[in-house]
């Protein structure tokens, strides 16, 4: 079973998971996280409830949306409520990835799944948790193109996957390295067109049967006019993934 990108906030902030084992999925993560730390000192029961999405071993599961409750803290046992029905199963939460965002921060680390207790969901953390200050910038999931042109002149198209004023990831089949410096033109329909210059930050190699090799993340080096304009597409994709999520609440609930 293959389930779609979470398409809450929290989910937005975090990268395609692109069908990837979720030991190297937790490695492209922590490369944005500042610190890690033991669970008695990460704060996580002591800051209330919050949003959080948790990813299963799955590699076809990209999250699924919870809230987090809080913490039996004598037993480190963490508490999560479904925010949607969940038919993956107990048995692939057996080893698990949770991000809870609260306090104007990200929490995360792995645990493993234990049971079931009045609706929640209870988790054990195990190993360390890593923090990070939340982003501003929300990723939209995108329909669009990105043409990118290389320092030697080549030139490509991409199908865009997701999109902040500061950064993007797409489908390509092309291996770009990490590091690596594009121009970029990014072009999302109904909305409009912006270029500015990318560096590579990521690289995933997508899994057989997939339409493309690799999903690829970027991060934007914007004027402070092409910021502005950046900012304008996002907030144009933005009020139109809104308004879906809207529509299709409205109909579920008709």
């Amino acid at each position: 079973m293959i389930t779609t990108h979470v398409d809450t906030d929290l989910g937005m902030l975090l990268p395609f998971r692109a069908e990837i084992d979720l030991a190297s999925y937790l490695e492209i993560l922590i490369a944005g996280f500042q610190t890690s730390m033991a669970f008695s000192d990460s704060q996580i029961c002591t800051e209330g409830r919050g949003s959080a999405v948790i990813y299963s071993a799955d590699r076809n599961d990209s999250g699924h949306p919870y809230l987090f409750e809080g913490c039996d803290t004598a037993h480190q046992i963490l508490y999560f409520t479904p925010l949607r029905r969940n038919l993956l199963g107990d048995e692939v939460y057996r080893q698990a990835l949770f991000v809870i965002e609260h306090s104007g921060h990200i929490s995360m680390g792995l645990s493993s799944y234990q049971n079931r207790h009045h609706g929640q969901d209870c988790f054990l953390p195990r190993g360390p948790i890593y923090q990070r200050k939340t982003r501003r910038d929300r990723r939209v999931l995108i329909d669009g193109l990105i043409f990118l042109r290389r320092r030697d002149g080549r030139s490509t198209i991409a199908r865009l996957h997701d999109f902040s004023p500061s950064g993007a990831s797409f489908y390509t089949d092309e291996a770009f390295v990490f590091g690596e410096t594009l121009l970029a033109e990014f072009e999302i329909p109904d909305c409009g067109v912006c270029e500015t210059v990318v560096t590579v930050v990521r690289r995933d190699i997508l899994s057989l049967g997939n339409p493309y090799r690799f999903v690829v993340g970027v991060k934007m080096q914007l004027t402070s006019a092409q910021r502005k304009k950046a900012e304008q597409l996002y907030l144009c994709k933005k009020a139109e993934s809104m308004k879906r999520i809207v529509d299709s609440a409205r109909s579920s609930i008709g």
